[in-house]
């Protein structure tokens, strides 16, 4: 992650703080997609955060001061998608990396004549192979406004879209869901997407292309899986937007979630 990481810093889950009620009204109040949770919510949110910061390794890289606060942005933001799902869709990661800002991060493909090529994009974040998160703090701090833009859900996502083997976009649905619907709604909308982003490739991630002005980052055209993670973002992020936009995506993740972000935060009634 770099030509010249420092030594790592680990904090272990006995050094992380017990969550005080001043530090957890602070971490609720800074990130505006919070607002809305009755109470019932809150405090089964404020249950999440407190064991994910308890069981999970952080180890800051790059010289990266963690405070309090930080972890805390990390926490509540992690635990925001699982919040009527439960912890167990977490289990399989352990460890969260954490560097000051986007880097650059190389590997292989192999293309259609079978050439391989190696590949270096700038990434704010990543889902590791073996179950590691890696995040950028400068990208955590501008996650929670709203926006649209949250690259720890974007993560998040990933881990839920990993949990029936493979990150392909088609998390493990839950009983009383179609399948058959959720494909042909994706499948829909993902190629809708593509058609309207310019070129071949899309640009890299939260950087959008003239021609497509929607408020879906236009990252999600890449792949199936970085689509789900997208709409995952704005599904908790820009409640309305998604709706706008692809309405049938934001029920079927209303469905998935077992949430609805925009009747929570004044939108219209489902």
């Amino acid at each position: 992650m770099g030509d010249s990481v420092s030594e790592p810093r680990f904090f272990s889950r006995k050094q992380i703080p017990e969550l005080r009620d001043e530090l957890w009204r602070w971490v609720v109040n800074e990130h505006p997609i919070l607002s809305g949770l009755d109470k019932e919510e809150e405090s089964l949110l404020r249950e999440l955060t407190s064991r994910l910061v308890k069981r999970k390794q952080l180890i800051a890289l790059d010289g990266v001061e963690v405070t309090d606060e930080t972890w805390l942005s990390v926490a509540v933001q992690a635990c925001l998608p699982i919040l009527h799902l439960g912890f167990r869709w977490y289990r399989d990661w352990g460890t969260l990396y954490l560097v000051p800002e986007e880097y650059e991060y190389s590997e292989d493909e192999t293309d259609e004549a079978g050439v391989v090529h190696e590949v270096v994009d700038t990434v704010s974040g990543q889902t590791m192979p073996l179950g590691s998160v890696v995040l950028s703090v400068a990208d955590v701090e501008a996650s929670g406004w709203g926006d649209g833009y949250n690259v720890v859900i974007h993560e998040m996502a990933h881990v839920i879209d990993r949990q029936n083997g493979v990150i392909d976009g088609a998390p493990p649905l839950h009983r009383g869901m179609s399948l058959e619907t959720w494909t042909r709604v994706f499948t829909d909308a993902y190629g809708d997407l593509q058609g309207r982003v310019v070129g071949k490739a899309p640009p890299r991630r939260g950087k959008r292309v003239p021609a497509y002005a929607g408020p879906i980052d236009a990252y999600a055209a890449e792949a199936p899986e970085e689509f789900f993670a997208v709409v995952t973002e704005l599904f908790f992020e820009n409640p309305g937007g998604l709706r706008g936009e692809y309405p049938d995506i934001y029920d079927q993740l209303m469905l998935f979630y077992r949430q609805d972000p925009l009747q929570r935060r004044g939108g219209a009634p489902r």
